[in-house]
């Protein structure tokens, strides 16, 4: 709090992504606004026909992911860390993938921003990285091993726990202050930044590294999901597999990744002379208390019009939603149905993009990465197209998609939606940074 008692206003100073589309944020944005896809045939796996044989796995069976590609960790930290330590290269072969893209992720947020390592005062800085499975490649690799009757690692629990992403990050820049993994499935990395969000507005850090990471492309992961009939099976066409809020939608395509965005104290931020890439304004989640895996209308429209309520901002006020839209046959619908309720056809506003068309869904990142390419399109005035969007669902196809190609726009004030099993909802509300 500042010290008339009003709530500092948070800012978000520095970017950092690993996605399908790239491993840093200029790539990943350029490619995204380019209308190009990260999805095709999972190339990390053994080889995929065969599998469905030597498993007796279900046909059609989802081979298709939005993976990274190239992503060396150790050549990242050496790179991004000026001071990297013999120790902290030790420390990375210890790790499973989704800490790998936490950290790297976050070493380009801090210096995107211009913070220099070590931190002036770490006991104010703090990391809250959320991920919604945690270490499920280490799970599945060390219960093959122990089944084939071979030791396991002792780096097994602190490789798999999803707390070990923040806690890592925490070790690798050196900071003491809050250090959070809200686990709550595909809503996790929106959970953290939101609060995230709180603590800055509250004064208990000045900065904090916030966002999520996910990396849970494996065999008995991708077959849980498709048991429930959750993803594309379009193994022909990767590219046009994910297709949010289409009618030809037939499940959502699994991505790996993380989204960090540095927030920090205005007060902070203006002291350093920072870039502003945005200001997180609201920020809310709620419980639709329905159903365990079916969504419910009235839990993402409630999030939606608090974090609007504790912006103070009004649903005409908003340019741009940036929606959870996994290209699932009922998420969809309801997700517009919930923001046709809410701003109606609002005189062709607000805009509507959808992400994981291009990247995939990332699950516990997923949110983290939308906001990470919310706050860029505040800042460049461009919205990325909804790709594969041919024929839009009939009831709300007056919604003002996004489609076929990046639009330039002026975008004032932006929200991004969350949702996850269990009914758990987010939604953070930004706007374009003024004095």
């Amino acid at each position: 709090m500042t010290g008339n008692g009003e709530k500092n206003r948070v800012v978000v100073t520095g970017l950092g992504l690993v996605t399908s589309l790239g491993n840093d944020v200029k790539t990943t944005w350029r490619r995204i606004l380019e209308s190009k896809s990260g999805i095709s045939r999972i190339s990390k796996w053994e080889n995929l026909d065969g599998m469905i044989a030597r498993y007796n796995l279900p046909n059609p069976f989802p081979l298709i992911a939005g993976e990274t590609k190239n992503f060396k960790i150790k050549e990242i930290i050496q790179q991004r860390k000026i001071n990297s330590t013999r120790e902290d290269l030790k420390r990375i072969r210890q790790i499973d993938p989704f800490i790998g893209y936490a950290c790297a992720a976050s070493l380009e947020a801090v210096r995107d921003a211009g913070l220099a390592l070590p931190f002036a005062n770490s006991a104010k800085v703090g990391v809250s990285i959320g991920s919604g499975q945690g270490g499920v490649q280490t799970w599945e690799e060390q219960h093959r091993r122990m089944m084939a009757g071979k030791k396991l690692s002792p780096f097994f629990i602190p490789r798999q726990l999803a707390n070990l992403a923040s806690g890592n990050v925490s070790i690798l820049l050196g900071t003491r202050g809050i250090n959070l993994c809200p686990s709550t499935a595909c809503a996790a990395g929106a959970h953290a930044v939101g609060q995230a969000f709180r603590t800055v507005q509250l004064g208990l850090n000045d900065i904090v590294i916030a966002g999520g990471s996910e990396a849970a492309i494996t065999p008995l992961n991708i077959y849980g999901f498709h048991s429930l009939k959750a993803l594309s099976t379009a193994n022909c066409d990767p590219e046009k597999a994910s297709r949010p809020f289409d009618i030809g939608r037939d499940g959502f395509v699994m991505a790996e990744g993380a989204g960090i965005l540095i927030l920090e104290n205005l007060r902070s931020a203006r002291e350093r002379k920072a870039r502003i890439y945005a200001e997180i304004v609201g920020y809310a989640e709620t419980a639709d208390a329905y159903h365990i895996t079916e969504p419910d209308i009235n839990g993402p429209v409630n999030c939606m019009n608090l974090a609007l309520e504790d912006a103070g901002i009004s649903p005409e006020m908003v340019d741009l939603i940036n929606p959870h839209a996994t290209s699932t046959p009922k998420g969809d619908v309801n997700e517009a149905r919930a923001i046709s309720k809410l701003f109606g056809s609002n005189n062709g506003r607000p805009f509507i993009t959808a992400n994981k068309s291009q990247i995939g869904h990332a699950l516990g990142a997923a949110g983290a990465i939308e906001a990470v390419l919310s706050a860029l399109s505040i800042s460049d005035s461009i919205v990325p197209p909804i790709l594969n969007l041919e024929h839009p669902i009939e009831e709300y196809a007056e919604l003002n998609y996004v489609r076929g190609k990046a639009k330039p726009l002026e975008i004032n004030v932006a929200i991004s939606n969350s949702f996850g099993f269990g009914g758990t909802n987010a939604c953070l509300a930004f706007r374009k940074f003024n004095n």
